[in-house]
């Protein structure tokens, strides 16, 4: 068994080392010693970034972008479980932070809007957006593909449309949210140490992380979402609703993107505001990481930290050697590339073998 899971993610790491290759080589016409380059970069990652920075604050930085990235990826891989391609992680995890935010400064006080209860209205919020989807799916065949990139431009608008109005703070001059109330907070991790903004989220990606994995492994309902994705005609005739299903696993997918979401406002991303952009792209690269780590919820949590620290290590390469911070992300292209090559090897070998 161990075997077949070395096997499974043999070619991921090929991937990598292959793209970490090449960009060896453009390292090296810029005047570049990779090896040293590399070196550093891990160290900025997973160390901290210079002599005089807080200690392990390398570290922390790198779980911190990390955590968002599990979330979206965790949110890819369920839906995928069921045979549905999720691209809406991004609209469910604004979902998600507007729904937080809202609520955070609505409710000023311990009994309503204490973090516990900000994080369930965001997980219903999610859960309920990508429920859409996954309701159209079900109800009339409409492709979740669509449905969710859809989903994602509406979101995006009325995002827009709510921090220039009901959720805009009167106090300040740019495009953002009045801070969320003090309760409603998560508590950071380590940061009189590192002086960075890790926060109990990170535990929470990885309790989901490990909740998910026992989920699909030994859960009834885990097992009929892994059914319906292998053939929903299979499935119905033992006797699972696959409609209800694809909804369940939307739903679920939208519920892990939509904490997510909350992560990022409840955490301090942005000084406890929601800001036009805290959202970052977390949404869209969640399906790379999720791609990375085989759909497998532990291979989702390195891949999402090996993300994380090529991006933080990016960030030194481009300060310390002056080289363009691109290089990292022709890095992560070429890993999905190559990762996605392989499944297309695949797909074409099994394709012949039908003929």
């Amino acid at each position: 068994m161990i075997k077949n899971k070395i096997k499974d993610f043999l070619p991921s790491i090929i991937a990598v080392l292959i793209a970490l290759i090449i960009g060896g080589v453009i390292m090296m016409t810029k005047g570049v010693n990779p090896f040293t380059a590399y070196i550093d970069m891990m160290r900025a990652a997973f160390y901290q970034p210079y002599p005089r920075s807080p200690l392990f604050s390398g570290l922390a930085n790198t779980l911190f972008i990390a955590t968002p990235l599990i979330f979206s990826a965790l949110a890819t891989m369920v839906a995928f479980k069921a045979g549905l391609f999720n691209i809406g992680m991004q609209g469910q995890m604004i979902a998600g932070g507007l729904a937080a935010t809202f609520w955070a400064i609505t409710f000023k006080n311990y009994v309503f809007g204490n973090v516990l209860v900000v994080i369930i209205v965001a997980v219903i919020a999610g859960f309920l957006w990508a429920g859409i989807a996954g309701f159209l799916r079900a109800k009339f065949g409409v492709s979740e593909v669509i449905s969710t990139i859809m989903l994602n431009y509406i979101m995006l608008e009325l995002q827009n449309f709510l921090l220039n109005g009901p959720l805009k703070d009167p106090a300040s001059q740019n495009t953002q949210s009045p801070r969320v109330f003090e309760g409603a907070r998560l508590p950071l991790l380590f940061a009189n140490i590192t002086r960075q903004n890790l926060n109990f989220g990170f535990i929470i990606a990885i309790l989901l992380t490990i909740g998910i994995f026992f989920f699909f492994k030994y859960f009834k309902k885990g097992y009929e979402i892994k059914a319906v994705g292998q053939s929903d005609t299979v499935a119905e005739n033992a006797g699972i609703n696959p409609k209800y299903i694809m909804f369940l696993a939307m739903g679920i997918a939208g519920a892990c993107a939509g904490l997510g979401g909350a992560e990022r406002v409840l955490g301090g991303a942005s000084e406890y505001s929601y800001t036009e952009l805290i959202m970052g792209d977390y949404g869209f690269t969640g399906l790379a990481v999720a791609l990375l780590g085989k759909n497998n919820p532990f291979g989702i949590l390195v891949a999402a930290i090996f993300y994380a620290a090529l991006e933080v290590g990016g960030q030194m390469l481009q300060q310390r050697y002056q080289i363009d911070k691109d290089i990292v992300f022709i890095i992560q292209a070429l890993i999905i590339i190559f990762v996605a090559s392989e499944n297309l090897f695949k797909f074409m070998l099994n394709k012949k073998k039908t003929v």
